[in-house]
């Protein structure tokens, strides 16, 4: 009877431990980021780190961190980072510090003509005059970080961004059969449009100083949104497409 009766006391207890949940481990606060250089010029130096002062002491990041090209690094474990941009012969650009959410995707787009005529934080304007100041203005450059879309129905999501200084971008899906040209977006020097529920194959043009470039987007299986920056090489417009990494 006695060790029928620690039987019974012994499976009880078992259960009662089996039923109780474990605690669920909070979450990493890691950031995915990926970051773009849209900016007019061959090439800029980057330090990226969790305070201004490390950023400033340490090598760059990316020593040579040419236009038209973006990162795919492992996510940061911090979510307050510090962007220190520099000439590729080390003199300083610009800094930017950024708190980012938790546990999220983010694209950081760096812009800008690297000028001293006017306002460090926004493009040169369309035939505005230069700003005359007793002293240069700090080098024209400017940090924006958009966050990735979540879930499967979000896709096809596309952000164009005109990151050319003194330019006018208008966007238009072109003529077709009897369709005249619809105009789409109409984008002074750093603004954007974000275009919802796109397909996932299409044909766009941008009109630029008059001349027309083509935009198409072909997707298969592989369904992603995707940051398309308009900016300047070699005093030319181009532009490039990167892919969200949700």
């Amino acid at each position: 009877m006695h060790l029928l009766f620690l039987t019974t006391l012994f499976l009880a207890q078992a259960q009662l431990h089996h039923g109780k949940a474990a605690p669920t481990p909070a979450p990493s606060p890691e950031v995915r980021i990926t970051i773009v250089n849209a900016t007019c010029v061959p090439a800029i130096a980057l330090s990226t780190a969790t305070s201004v002062t490390d950023a400033k002491v340490k090598r760059p990041t990316y020593t040579f961190f040419p236009q038209g090209t973006w990162t795919a690094d492992e996510p940061l474990k911090s979510t307050n980072i510090d962007f220190i941009a520099r000439t590729t012969n080390g003199m300083l650009l610009g800094e930017h510090k950024i708190s980012f959410q938790p546990v999220s995707s983010q694209t950081l787009l760096i812009t800008g003509d690297l000028s001293t005529i006017g306002p460090p934080d926004t493009l040169p304007a369309i035939g505005l005059p230069p700003v005359v100041e007793a002293k240069p203005w700090d080098p024209n450059l400017q940090f924006h970080s958009y966050p990735a879309a979540t879930g499967t129905n979000d896709l096809c999501r596309y952000r164009v961004v005109n990151a050319m200084p003194s330019k006018l971008l208008i966007l238009r899906s072109p003529a077709e059969g009897n369709k005249t040209a619809q105009q789409l977006a109409l984008l002074a020097p750093g603004n954007s449009a974000l275009f919802i529920k796109q397909s996932p194959n299409l044909h766009w043009e941008a009109v630029i100083d008059g001349q027309v470039y083509p935009l198409d987007m072909a997707q298969e299986e592989d369904r992603k949104n995707c940051l398309i920056p308009f900016f300047l090489r070699n005093g030319l417009p181009t532009f490039v497409r990167v892919f969200e990494n949700p």
